[in-house]
């Protein structure tokens, strides 16, 4: 089931069916549209696809559109690992809202609605069980999940408040979650958890014996690699790899990018190049290139680049109707595989 001589190139490419839509474009080096990007994603050597799955059947990564997602991945040969964030929205670092609909009720009452969800989830992903690689529960989970979450910034700070006032209904959302996909589904697929601040070792350690205290049953790390946001080396992956080798689990990155130009926009803080890697196209494309070799020496179980199709600006603003809770221009562009035209970068043949 799992190796440690294996790493698998993952990719998060969920933008992509709404490009589609307003009839966005991409070329190859060659100046050739591409007909299918997930078939070129694939011939260029990503292996699986993080699927985004939001609560809700309408509307950008909500179940009809991420079964469609998976139906087009797996048609090109992709293995899947879907990603449940027990939110009908974004929920991340910064937030964990609960679901509208769900944010009357008891927490008792939250726990049946999250058990019939997941269920319901696992009934519709059940065709494509044998390509799955790994379930995701959470999405950046650090200081809460499902609406349970950790606002006071000062407070959080405390990692024995976290542990009781937070962690402790954190650990039973994710148990009522596994529980649905380990005895309910029969699936013996691994589980993996997601946090967001790698950096922050404390934290990362306590989060950690906290879910062992509390017996959640997971094998898999995940973490947000972005190493432009503090300007971290490949040393610092190393030492979370040591942590989670500590705590019994296997560590995958969930997320990892690299610019080719200085981040504008949402990410802005995303620009402190590594050294010996400028935030040129060419620098892009040799981080990612030893990012994966690391990859691979460290025994990590798979990496999966974010949103490398959306190319988009803040100067594309205004041009097209983007998706209000999805919108596409908040400066991602210099992460991406493509430059601002939508032509491919050389970063597209870093992963061979």
């Amino acid at each position: 089931m799992m190796g440690a001589s294996m790493t698998f190139r993952g990719i998060d490419a969920n933008y992509t069916l709404i490009m589609e839509s307003l009839n966005l474009k991409w070329w190859d080096r060659d100046g050739r549209e591409i007909k299918d990007i997930f078939s070129f994603f694939r011939l260029k050597g990503f292996e699986c696809f993080r699927v985004r799955i939001w609560v809700g059947d309408i509307g950008p990564s909500r179940l009809l559109y991420a079964s469609e997602i998976i139906r087009r991945a797996c048609e090109n040969g992709f293995r899947i690992q879907p990603t449940l964030f027990l939110s009908d929205r974004w929920a991340d670092l910064y937030k964990q809202p609960e679901p509208d609909g769900w944010a009357v009720t008891s927490f008792q009452d939250k726990l049946k609605l999250i058990k019939a969800y997941v269920s319901n989830v696992m009934d519709k992903l059940a065709p494509f069980e044998d390509k799955c690689l790994y379930y995701q529960i959470g999405n950046e989970i650090d200081y809460g999940l499902c609406g349970i979450f950790a606002n006071d910034k000062k407070r959080r700070k405390d990692l024995r408040w976290l542990r009781e006032k937070v962690w402790r209904k954190e650990a039973e959302i994710l148990k009522e979650s596994v529980k649905v996909i380990r005895e309910e589904h029969r699936s013996s697929k691994p589980i993996a958890l997601h946090l967001g601040k790698w950096w922050n070792y404390p934290l990362l350690n306590s989060f950690l014996s906290a879910m062992d205290e509390f017996k959640v049953e997971y094998e898999i790390l995940c973490v947000s690699f972005y190493p432009t946001g503090i300007g971290a080396n490949f040393d610092e992956l190393r030492k979370v790899k040591d942590i989670t080798r500590e705590h019994g689990k296997a560590l995958s990155i969930a997320e990892y990018a690299y610019p080719s130009d200085l981040m504008k926009g949402q990410f802005w803080f995303m620009s402190k190049p590594v050294e010996g890697y400028p935030l040129t196209p060419e620098g892009q494309a040799s981080w990612i290139r030893d990012f994966i070799a690391e990859c691979r020496s460290l025994g990590i179980y798979a990496s999966f680049y974010w949103s490398p199709e959306l190319y988009l600006t803040k100067d594309h603003r205004g041009r097209f109707p983007e998706p209000k809770d999805m919108p596409l221009t908040f400066g991602w562009g210099p992460m991406s595989f493509f430059d601002e035209h939508g032509r491919a970068k050389p970063c597209v043949n870093s992963l061979r």
